[in-house]
């Protein structure tokens, strides 16, 4: 990304302007045949995928939640667990539509190739989905009430 930007005063005869100019581009690569072919390949491995990226994610807001002196995997489990209870598809707010795309897991079993934390952020997912307590998960706050404006 570039970003440039330029700012002159006037000259003497208009005193009180000042001239300012801002300007910025994104470069990125434009998908090939390669990649395009790529993609589609890797189609089958979609849910592991997925479920890897939020796994980075979920490890990075833990480490945050750590920082703030809350047990980070804790409050990661059972947000993951309420979301699938409380938030709904097309919520009512953009926040809670966030939340529901950011803490919902594919449903597809987690294959044996896949990291532990897979498996420990998939049961905590489908506690939820059987609708089961997620109290078991000791976070002293809930970020769905966050969320929905409750705290």
């Amino acid at each position: 990304m570039t970003v440039g930007v330029i700012g002159q005063p006037s000259p003497s005869s208009s005193p009180g302007t000042f001239t300012f100019g801002l300007n910025w581009g994104i470069a990125y690569e434009l998908p090939n045949t390669t990649e395009t072919a790529a993609f589609f390949r890797k189609k089958q491995r979609k849910p592991a995928a997925l479920r890897r990226n939020r796994r980075e994610l979920y490890q990075k807001l833990e480490v945050i939640m750590d920082k703030m002196g809350y047990n980070g995997r804790s409050c990661i489990l059972k947000t993951l667990c309420e979301t699938t209870q409380r938030i709904v598809p097309h919520g009512e707010n953009m926040i809670e539509e966030m939340f529901r795309a950011l803490f919902t897991l594919p449903m597809s079993k987690v294959l044996s190739t896949e990291p532990i934390e897979h498996a420990v952020y998939d049961s905590a997912h489908r506690l939820g989905v059987l609708l089961q307590n997620c109290d078991i998960y000791e976070c002293p706050i809930s970020l769905v009430d966050l969320a929905q404006g409750y705290m």
